[in-house]
Parts: C-alpha cells; structure tokens; sequence
C-alpha cells in the first residue's frame, strides 16, 4: 500500500495488549478501551507540563547554580532556629584559615570599607610571618574538577600600604596535591576584580579552593568565585551542565520561579524581592533562605528568563501580594499605606522583562546582555496564599492595577491551601486568567480524584495544578501521579497547566525529604521514577484530547498494606482516652507526639480539650505492621460538634482514619486523611460522656472497624483500575496513547480504535515499569523507560505489566 500504510475503516483496528503467560497475572481481568480518532474533544495547551524551581534542598547555590564557592561574599550570617547539616552559620562558614613555613594570618570579617552598600562584608587577612599565610574555601562538601577542564576564577581584591606580595591561588586536594594554579601581581589600594583561568590537571571530587599570600600588612576580598567554563549552553554566570539538561529533557512548556515559600519568606523582610536579584552580582543584596541557608541571588531573575530561552520554557514569575506566609507566625503584611511599592515592584518586573531598552527597567535587562525582550506573558500573584482578611483586600488591587498597564499578562492567581481551594472564589471575582492549586497528597488520593476537573465550571477561570507530588519516589507513588494525569490531560480545556514540586534535592543537604524530581550530589543525578513519568507525559502530550471510553470487566481486589504508626484526634470536639492498645499491647500516652490540639495527660486519662480544633491528632511512636493488626480504643465524648478520629497508616504518605460521629455527629465513614470521599460509611452518633469501645483490625487489602463489638464497616477495596489517555500531535501525525495500570498485577487490554484511519507499519512502546516500592538512587536506577517496538496490525499484542504506565506511538491518517 501507498506509504507503508494500512487502511482502515470503522472499527477496524484491534490493539490487543494481552497479559503475558505468568504466575502474576490475573486470569479474566481485562480492560477495553474504545478510542474515537476521529473525535477531538478539547485541545491541549502547549504549555501543559512545565516546571517549578524554588531554593529549596540547595538547589540553586550548591546545585543548579554553577558557582563552586560557598559563602563567596562572606554574609552568611546566624538566623535563630536554623543551622545547615547542625553546622551553625557565620560570616566565615566554608572558610578557614591557612599557615605555611612559618606564615601568619588572622582573619575577620569587616564592614568599614565595604565594596558597596548591599555587600557590605569582607575578609580582612592580617599578614605576618615569613611564609604563606591565607584562606580555603571548601564549596559546598568539596569542590569537584576535571582533568584538562577549565575554571573562571575571580575576586574582589584591595591591600594595605604595608602589603604588596602576590596572590596565589590553587586548587587543592585535602592530602595537599595542587591540581591547577593561578598568580594574581599588583593588587591595588581599591577594590578592584581580578580575574584568572585555572585548568585542572587532574580529575578529584574533594578540591578546594587556596588564596594565599606572604609578607606583612592586611589583604582583603570580597567575591570570591570558581566557576567551570563549561556550563549549560557557555554561559558565563551560568548553570550546572548536567542539571540544566536534566530540565531540558523534560521539554517543559513553562518555569515556575522563585517560589513558593521562599517568595514570600518568613516575614516581609525576607521576602524575594526581583530587584535585589538582577545587576552585576557583586552588587546583588543577598538573603537568607527560611528553608535554612543562604541565598546569593547569582541565580536571579536575568539568569532564571535566560535559562528558560535557553530550554525552551515560558517565564511564569511569582511575585509576592506584601503577605507573609500564612504557616510563619507572626502573620506579616504591608499596611495598606505601603502597598503600593509591592504593586510597583510587580510591575516593574513586567517592564524588566518586556520593556523596551530606553525605559528604566529595560535598560538594565539590555546593560545585563539581553537587549531583546524575555516575552512575558504570565505573571504569578502570590503563592499558597492562607484565606485571611488581608489577602482578600490586596489581590484585587493587584489585579486592577497590571491590567491598567499591561491587559496582555496573563495573570495567575492562588486558590489557597490544599484540594479544598478557599480562594478560588475570589479568583473567580476577579476574573483571573487561571487560578493555582497545591496538595501534597498520599497516592491513593491521586487515583481516587482522577476525575476531580470533571465536574469543574468551565465558566469560571482555568486551573494551574502548581505544586502537586504523591509523597514519595518509589515507582507505585509515580505511576499514581501518571493517572492523575490522565485527568488533567482530559480536562485540558480547564487546566492548562501542571508542575510537579520540589524540582531539586542535594543528598546530604535537603530540607524537604517526602518527594523531589531530581536527586543529586556534586558529581551525578538521579532521576526518579517521577521523572520519568513527567517526561513522558511532557514530551508526548499531543495537541488534541480524543473521546474513548475504558471499561474494565473485573477487578481484582487490593492487597494494599496498611502500615504506619497509629493515633487518636478529634473534629471541633473534646475527648478522654481511658486506654489504647496495639496487637495487645497496651501504648503509653506520654510517649505521643501531639500533631495539633490541647492534649494533656492526667491521672491515666489522655483529653483532648480544644472543642474549636480541627483535626487535633495525636501519634503513638508504634506501628501496624502491614500485616494483621488490631488497634483498640477505648474513650468518651466530652462535647463538641462530633466524635473520635481513629488514626491509622500513618507515616510519609499520608494515613487513614476512622471517623466515628463526624459530619455533625451524624455519620461513621472511614476516610483518607485529606480525602473528601468517604471510602465506607454508616449512619450513626455518639452520646457525651459514654464510654465506647473502638476497634480497627488490619489485614492486607481488608480494614473491618467495631463499635462496642458491633461491625460498622468491613471495606475490601478493589485494586486500581487502569486508566489512559489518548492524544493526537498534528504535527507528527502520531496518535499518543498513555496507559496507566496503578494495580499490582498485569491486566489484559482490547484497545479498539475507531474511526476511518491509516497506521503506520510500526508502534513505538515505551514502557515505565516495576515493583511498587522500586526507588532509584546513586548505587542503582532500576525504573527507568524501556522502548521497543511491535508492528502495526489488527491483532497486536503487549503487556501491562504491574505498576506501570505505557506510551503507544503510532502513524495516524
């Protein structure tokens, strides 16, 4: 036939993706999937899938950021509360002191002569001696260089009169071996940069850096700084290579910057404010980090829009409303009197990235080496923003006044805390282009809320789906994520766009362990199953959604495990825990860890006294084993609105609950914490102050709960049910097909495709599979994407394996 391809009409082409003759698959189970080529539903954004960045786990300095200094400008400084890896911070935290052949220094961190009023400390060194006296700087857990590779070395330098030696600078091992050199003459009486190239004639992952010098007299510096010439794309100022390029890879529609938490800081002092980020970056005002470091801001504005060009990603800036954020107390914000500078910056940052070269803003994006404007098209306002008074009456003026001077940003806006989005009335008001939303959910609420856009009003503004992850890297966590994206996918026409967060993580030095896309140290990356699931979803995401129904036979039954530690809480209500027991063994109240709520021990008794609390809870230190576990209770009601939490499961992703006389006191459901489905419920109430005897027993794939002896729920739940999302990309030509299978075991598919069509002579398959609990770390990546291929026939056969997610590419016409 003419072009290799086949011609079909009606429902003529038969996929037939058959489980594989083995012990694991389920004999009956099948799933049928009816595609309708010929049915474009709603059209997918091009910017669906993109990325989200905050310094958060070193990911900027230390990581993405390709400088191999720490604390180059010496304004680390103490901050109560934090301390990086238990090592308190201070101006000369990296640094220390260097004495060879008979030479002397002391050094101290000054601010009389600084270099200019936003660096404002430098390293003064008193010489003396007749040998080499200096510093080292140690990067960030040693510096790493390459044999034959070449380093940007640089610093800020001025002597006293009584000084005039040169400077040498080295790279070093720890045991002392110099692996490159550098010799700095004539230093002036004014700060002055100087600027040299070192190779490194070796490879080694424990380098440091080396400034010393001889004689008498005081040297100082400022801006001390390595940088590898070979960063992503050359640039100067630029990106670790191989972290750049992991983003790259992912092909995302857009970049998400800077935060986040970090946008709106701990207070209104340590807010990112864009300005303090851009200029010549020894002029840059650097901060503190509330995730317990410093920032340089090397990695500022000018560089974050560079690097978007640079792999192909829309700039979507988060700008903050003058609110602190709402989970740091005190709660900060700019009185109405101030607010206008919040409103001013915000649109400021529009004229730097768009503004033409002779306006303020523009002139400094030219001067900084980009004449052209970034192209802004989106602006964030605000990020997770907690429903307050205060938020209420600022967005709107944020709103009135960017769209007074620029109608064509598209403006974002922030649907509050958590699935149950508080704010998205307000964005509706308002009449933001999209609205964002964030939740860090166990897997199981992924699958269950595949459908959660459905049902949203198409009349009310689009959904930035901005910060979302399942908790954990393991394979079972990402392939539930690859479902909901499904959904999103098939509701494209009301969220437009969705990143995953956190992006980076330093091993060694993360603050944010649940989940994190990208796992690194200074010498390689690890890709994470999560990874893996957002690049195939990003780069085959096609430029249609297609009608198809999926319809599954039989279900097998779950054989989840519910492990985890167990607690008792309450809703708006007053308990007494008489005595609580695991497998027999009785638990000792005082060795709880009170999540939230007023709970106090006396006389035996465990009270939980807050009646205004929602969701007060409680955990014991033990735990359910996963296996057969019986938990008893034994407690009364006080008063209050409702009745007892019974909390089991608990741990990294997320827990369950028994909920007994909740929703008024009117109901018994066993739910998901954070889930708005009842997975099992029961009409029903508690009286005040009886006792009750609560039992939940445990099994693999079974939970049975008692009141008084009586069974209230016996809840089997099903396996997951497979789910896909096929898509069409006009300019291959290609029909894309994702099939997620979240189950444990393999599933038999018929997947029909109708319409009057041609195929291709082959399908490309890529498959992501692998058992549930698979992670991929420095000593082994054991998920990662497998390709293969299969001709294009009526009768094609592959497997779903257990926990995965597959892609069919195949010529359509």
């Amino acid at each position: 036939m003419p072009g290799g391809m086949l011609v079909l009409r009606a429902v003529v082409a038969t996929l037939f993706v058959s489980c594989l003759a083995s012990a694991s698959c389920s004999r009956g189970a099948e799933v049928k999937i009816d595609v309708n080529v010929d049915r474009p539903t709603v059209a997918i954004s091009p910017v669906l899938y993109g990325l989200f960045f905050e310094d958060i786990n070193y990911g900027a300095d230390g990581g993405l950021y390709a400088e191999l200094v720490q604390n180059r400008s010496f304004e680390y400084y103490p901050v109560d509360g934090w301390a990086q890896n238990s090592r308190q911070l201070h101006p000369l935290f990296a640094w220390s002191k260097v004495e060879r052949e008979g030479g002397k220094a002391e050094l101290a961190v000054k601010t009389d002569e600084p270099l200019n009023k936003k660096n404002t400390k430098y390293l003064e060194l008193k010489l003396a001696g007749d040998g080499q006296a200096g510093v080292r700087n140690e990067g960030f857990g040693g510096i790493v260089v390459e044999k034959g590779a070449k380093y940007d070395f640089s610093v800020y330098a001025k002597r006293t009169e009584d000084h005039d030696a040169p400077l040498v600078v080295t790279l070093e091992t720890k045991d002392g071996e110099v692996l490159g050199s550098a010799t700095i003459d004539g230093i002036s009486d004014q700060w002055t940069k100087y600027e040299k190239t070192i190779t490194a004639s070796d490879s080694a992952a424990d380098t440091q850096l080396v400034l010393v010098t001889n004689g008498g007299g005081k040297l100082m510096l400022d801006m001390v700084s390595l940088f590898p010439q070979d960063t992503f794309k050359g640039r100067k100022n630029g990106m670790r290579k191989d972290l750049a390029q992991s983003l790259a890879d992912l092909k995302p529609g857009f970049l998400r910057f800077p935060g986040g938490c970090i946008a709106h800081g701990q207070g209104l002092a340590n807010a990112y404010r864009w300005k303090d980020t851009v200029g010549d970056v020894a002029e840059r005002k650097p901060n503190w980090n509330l995730w317990g470091y410093h920032q340089t801001y090397g990695l500022g504005y000018f560089e974050y829009m560079q690097l978007c060009e640079d792999i192909g990603a829309e700039p979507l800036p988060v700008v903050p409303l003058g609110v602190a954020c709402g989970f740091r107390q005190p709660f900060d914000f700019a009185p109405m009197e101030d607010l206008h500078e919040w409103i001013d910056d915000a649109l400021d940052l529009i004229e730097f990235a768009n503004g033409p070269v002779d306006s303020e803003w523009g002139a400094l994006r030219a001067a900084m080496g980009h004449p052209e404007p970034f192209n802004l098209k989106y602006l964030c306002l605000g990020n997770e923003e907690h429903d307050t008074p205060e938020v209420r009456e600022r967005f709107p003026l944020f709103v009135d006044a960017i769209r007074k001077q620029y109608p064509d940003i598209k403006l974002i806006g922030t649907s509050g805390l958590g699935p149950e989005i508080p704010l998205y009335d307000l964005m509706t008001r308002t009449n933001v282009y999209s609205s964002d939303e964030h939740y860090y959910m166990q897997p199981g609420w992924y699958l269950d809320n595949v459908r959660r856009f459905d049902a949203f009003d198409r009349a009310k503004p689009k959904v930035f789906v901005g910060e979302y992850a399942s908790e954990d890297n393991r394979q079972f966590n990402a392939v539930a994520e690859a479902a909901y994206l499904t959904g999103i996918e098939r509701n494209a026409d009301i969220v437009d766009m969705a990143c995953y967060a956190p992006l980076f993580a330093k091993y060694g030095s993360t603050q944010w362990t649940k989940a994190d896309l990208i796992w690194f140290d200074n010498q390689q990356l690890v890709k994470t199953p999560n990874y893996y699931v957002q690049q195939l979803f990003s780069r085959n995401k096609g430029d249609v959604y297609l009608d198809n129904t999926v319809e599954m036979s039989e279900r097998a039954l779950s054989d989840e495990k519910y492990a985890g530690r167990v607690g008792i809480g309450t809703w708006r209500t007053g308990i007494e825990v008489e005595s609580a027991s695991l497998d027999g063994k009785p638990l000792d109240f005082s060795t709880w860890e009170v999540e939230q709520g007023d709970f106090v021990l006396k006389d035996g008794v465990y009270a939980q006294r807050d009646r205004n609390m929602e969701a007060a809870v409680s955990i014991a230190p033990e735990s359910a084993t996963g296996e057969k576990s019986v938990f008893k209770v034994r407690a009364r009601k006080t008063g209050g609105n409702e009745g007892f939490l019974l909390v089991f499961g608990h741990g990294d992703n997320g827990n369950y609950w028994w909920n007994v006389g909740g929703w008024g006191n009117t109901e018994h459901a066993l739910q998901r914490k954070g889930g708005q489905d009842r997975l099992a419920a029961k009409r029903g109430r508690i009286e005040n102050n009886r006792w009750y005897d609560l039992r939940v027993e445990l099994e693999p794939g079974r939970i049975r709960c008692y009141l008084d002896d009586e069974l209230v729920h016996d809840y089997q739940p099903l396996a997951p049910e497979v789910v896909a999302s096929p898509t069409f990309d006009k300019s291959t030509g290609e029909l894309l097909l994702k099939i997620v299978n979240p189950g444990t075991e393999a599933v038999t598919a018929k997947v029909n495709l109708q319409g009057e069509l041609s195929l291709g002579d082959e399908v490309q398959v890529t498959t992501l599979a692998g058992a549930p609990e698979a992670m991929n770390n420095r000593e082994s990546q054991p998920i990662e994407p497998v390709e293969s291929t299969m001709p294009a026939t009526p009768t094609m056969s592959i497997e779903l394996p257990p926990t995965s997610v597959q892609l069919l590419r195949v010529k359509v016409k």
